[in-house]
């Protein structure tokens, strides 16, 4: 900092005065030899100097995470999770809208088991933060891994804030007049959904900044572009490095697989509704998990090609965050076909687009698969 300039000021002006001395005064340091000693030359002087503020530097204390971080992360990840179960129970019900009734039992369990299929990579993604936070620097917090899960852990509540926030219209049941919806919030439910969603959304952008390199750190302005930057190298960098890996295969299949998910759930009906089958209730809103699945998928897929996949505490937990995504998903996909008596009538916009959910089952499918290259 300031105070370092300033010492080292001190040291080239003290420096400079050593060197003309011996200049203009007699050096009267004799060896055992009784030959003069040689006296160091200014440039000596001032290397000598310079690998003392080195020293000095180096011996500075590393920044660490503050205390609370860890405890603030495992709270964001309760809340989250409290806050997406609270959407999902209130959404997927009979009488939302008023007469809009559930066909049968079975149709509400499993279109919310579907939907609550994101909280397995919800909390293996706040937990592995959480952890990470609880080092004595920042190191891990700024690797690649961590930075990213930040990044999309913010995305996706400030789009799951917006999502509460403009519910009426992302609902809406089409040709509807007047407005009918499924989900319309109000009041203090309106606020607490968004807050918890805001307020963890905040907390993951405050660290993904606080752990970029300190001459970025000081330049706000230059985020966005470090930001595209960033999507720009993991886009162009979706396939694997080794074809002949298939756990690498495996990650780069998953990292693409949730990308184009994402993208499906936020285009036109029916296809919008292939990765969640919950219909016009919750397919605008499951996009922010997929999303996190993609960034999840893609760090997984650097781990493997770097040799940390198993090696790497991090990536073992996100792992299994993923396996019980795909899990679940899979669970509730099976039970509705084989276990709901409404299945295929009541699935009007499912049936629509077989063939795309075949498609997203089989690669969600890849999941599963152990990380082992056996």
């Amino acid at each position: 900092g300031e105070m370092m300039n300033v010492l080292r000021l001190l040291l080239l002006l003290a420096s400079a005065a050593s060197a003309a001395g011996t200049m203009h005064s007699p050096d009267r340091r004799r060896r055992l030899d009784g030959h003069l000693a040689a006296a160091p030359t200014a440039t000596e002087t001032l290397a000598r100097q310079g690998k003392m503020m080195d020293l000095m530097a180096a011996k500075q204390p590393k920044r660490k995470p503050p205390r609370f971080l860890r405890f603030a992360y495992s709270a964001c990840g309760l809340a989250t999770t409290a806050t997406w179960f609270t959407v999902v129970r209130t959404t997927i019900r009979s009488n939302q809208p008023l007469g809009a009734m559930m066909p049968t039992p079975q149709h509400c369990l499993f279109a919310r088991m579907s939907a609550l299929s994101a909280v397995p990579l919800i909390v293996s993604c706040y937990a592995s933060l959480a952890s990470a936070s609880a080092k004595d620097s920042w190191d891990q917090l700024s690797s690649s891994i961590c930075m990213r899960l930040n990044l999309a852990l913010a995305t996706a509540g400030v789009g799951s804030a917006l999502w509460v926030a403009f519910a009426p219209l992302l609902t809406q049941i089409p040709n509807s007049i007047p407005l009918v919806s499924h989900q319309s919030y109000s009041g203090l439910m309106r606020a607490g959904l968004m807050g918890s969603y805001a307020s963890a959304a905040a907390l993951s952008a405050a660290v993904w900044a606080s752990s970029l390199p300190p001459h970025v750190r000081t330049k706000p302005l230059s985020w966005p572009g470090r930001v595209a930057d960033g999507v720009a190298r993991s886009l162009v960098s979706l396939g694997p490095a080794s074809a002949d890996d298939p756990v690498n295969v495996k990650y780069a299949l998953l990292s693409t697989s949730f990308l184009v998910l994402t993208a499906t759930a936020l285009g036109p009906f029916p296809l919008a509704v292939v990765p969640s089958w919950t219909g016009r209730r919750l397919s605008r809103a499951f996009p922010a998990w997929t999303l996190l699945a993609a960034g999840t998928s893609l760090s997984l897929k650097e781990a493997t090609e770097n040799g940390k996949l198993l090696a790497d505490a991090t990536c073992r937990t996100l792992s299994k965050g993923l396996a019980g995504f795909g899990a679940v998903y899979l669970s509730a996909k099976a039970g509705a076909v084989f276990l709901d008596p409404s299945f295929p009538v009541h699935y009007g916009i499912v049936k629509m687009v077989p063939a795309a959910q075949l498609a997203a089952s089989i690669m969600i499918g890849l999941t599963l698969r152990p990380d082992s290259r056996d």
